[in-house]
């Protein structure tokens, strides 16, 4: 249970890694983590030179500071290194779990913590490797699960630390804060339009699954593969400008085991550095965790079969609305009940009835302001709030406007039908209405219209006074 905390905690640390940090709080959180996740007493984590033949000595732990005296130095021989850079040396990872028996521990770096256990393992990218990830000194042995938990750190510290110089070389700050929120599903890209060369991160093979972190796209064409077939025009002529040197479009994608997902792609169009043509960085990111939660937050506001507003999108807009409101916004609350739309059902089915409702709720919003709202209540009520009314003359416009749009033939199914409606209005113009008493006096205007035998409308007055205005 003590392992399991330790790398749920780990895993919610990594996803605080991110492009705002700078590359020294980036490794240095990182490796702070590595240690916590492998419940060791010490970490380090060593940048490879481009010569593969030298350790930049970078950074360790917080808990290794305190125990030894550290040394930096750009420039340390692999070849003076002892076995605990032997994960450099093979490309893959090294378990020592008796460091003091082993042959070859020498050269350790002076002041270094004695070693007991230690494990330690390589980033590589492009054949070469990048960076060194080691953690020492857990109390049991080191296991498998052990190196699947430092080489998920690692791979994510080195995406972050890629983004970030990316980012520095091509997006000014301002654009770094405007669109780049690091995640743990964003990669970053860098493309040459002219030679046509394409570069992911390591993130790209943890976004579609690719067997190995080297299997990225090298070309634009490889790329758009994992491109849905309607989006990869659109991803084409982003990579290339057309539409501005910055843009940001949704498009969907595929994994390799075939899953689709959405990402999206923000993409900035740079001169060369040096001589003619254009560069283009940007970042990948999967969105699915977003998108699910507008569905969400649409299905918790909107009716499923017309897309209109809810109840619950209702009662909001009157919380909000109420609270906001001053002594001069008036708006009226129109409660609407069809007539004849039982038989509909009774008659036709459901089916037909469906399609009936889904046409009233598409010429509601035709007939309304755009400021207006409407709202299915369920079954076959519907309401509308009007807003920015000046006196009486607005409402009674509208509720005749709502009715002879909802009397028209409906063609459903192949058949033309007719219903009616009734509709209750409560007309607010003062600032001390409750969203009860708005409801209530609605509600007695609309059992009115229906008293006097639907297909008309009666506007309710204030309070608890009989309702006033009636038309048919």
């Amino acid at each position: 249970m003590a392992a399991s905390g330790q790398f749920v905690r780990a895993v919610r640390d990594l996803e605080r890694l991110s492009t705002d940090l700078t590359q020294r709080e980036i490794v240095q959180r990182g490796v702070d983590i590595a240690q916590t996740a492998t419940g060791s007493a010490i970490a380090y984590l060593h940048f490879l030179n481009e010569d593969q033949n030298s350790i930049e000595l970078g950074v360790w732990s917080h808990d290794t500071l305190a125990g030894c005296v550290a040394v930096y130095d750009r420039h340390y021989p692999v070849e003076s290194a002892g076995i605990w850079a032997d994960s450099v040396r093979t490309g893959g990872p090294c378990v020592h779990n008796d460091y003091a028996t082993q042959t070859g521990k020498r050269g350790l770096p002076d002041g270094h913590s004695p070693l007991i256990r230690h494990l330690g393992l390589p980033v590589v990218e492009d054949g070469a490797v990048r960076m060194l990830v080691g953690v020492g000194n857990k109390p049991a042995d080191y296991d498998q699960h052990d190196v699947e938990v430092l080489d998920l750190i690692a791979r994510r510290i080195w995406s972050v630390i890629r983004q970030r110089r990316v980012l520095e070389r091509f997006l000014d700050v301002g654009q770094q804060f405007r669109h780049v929120q690091e995640l743990a599903s964003v990669c970053g890209l860098e493309y040459d339009v002219d030679e046509d060369s394409l570069a992911f991160d390591a993130m790209f093979a943890t976004i579609f699954g690719t067997r190995h972190p080297t299997e990225t796209p090298s070309t634009l064409h490889e790329f758009l593969s994992f491109v849905a077939p309607g989006d990869r025009e659109r991803a084409r002529q982003a990579f290339a400008g057309a539409g501005g040197n910055r843009q940001a479009l949704r498009i969907g994608c595929h994994r390799c085991s075939g899953e689709h997902f959405p990402a999206e792609l923000k993409v900035e169009l740079r001169p060369r550095e040096v001589g003619r043509g254009a560069i283009c960085v940007g970042i990948l990111q999967d969105i699915s965790d977003e998108v699910v939660a507008e569905e969400l937050r649409h299905r918790a506001d909107h009716d499923p079969l017309t897309g209109l507003f809810n109840r619950h999108r209702l009662t909001d807009w009157f919380r909000q609305g109420l609270g906001r409101r001053g002594p001069g916004d008036h708006f009226a609350f129109h409660y609407i009940d069809l007539d004849g739309f039982k038989p509909v059902n009774d008659t036709w089915g459901h089916s037909v009835g469906d399609e009936v409702l889904r046409v009233i709720a598409q010429r509601l919003q035709q007939t309304v302001r755009k400021d207006d709202l409407v709202v299915r209540m369920g079954g076959d009520e519907f309401a509308v709030v009007q807003t920015g009314i000046e006196d009486r003359r607005d409402v009674r416009v509208l509720a005749e406007k709502l009715l002879a749009a909802i009397g028209a033939p409906i063609g459903a199914l192949g058949r033309s039908i007719e219903v009616g409606a009734s509709i209750g209005v409560a007309v607010c113009t003062g600032s001390d209405w409750t969203v009860r008493q708005i409801s209530a006096d609605a509600d007695r205007a609309l059992y009115q219209a229906k008293a006097a035998g639907g297909r008309r409308y009666v506007v309710a007055a204030p309070g608890d006074e009989p309702a006033g205005e009636a038309r048919g």
